[in-house]
């Protein structure tokens, strides 16, 4: 939370990143399929070593050896 004598973030950078989040959701949504897969196959691969540093991975947690 907030205290009194900082503002946070001004509204002017609040709609600039909105608005740039709402520019990335429509490229990926006019990206390819196959470009979608390699995103998320690549997030799923940085998120791997974060996961592993915390628990034992579950058994559909496991990464497959593919590319797409």
């Amino acid at each position: 939370m907030a205290s009194p004598s900082d503002p946070g973030p001004s509204a002017a950078l609040l709609e600039r990143l909105w608005q740039g989040k709402t520019d990335l959701h429509r490229r990926h949504a006019r990206l390819p399929l196959r470009e979608k897969v390699r995103l998320v196959i690549e997030l799923q691969r940085m998120v791997l070593p974060l996961l592993t540093r915390q628990r034992p991975l579950r058994s559909w947690e496991r990464p497959w050896e593919i590319e797409p």
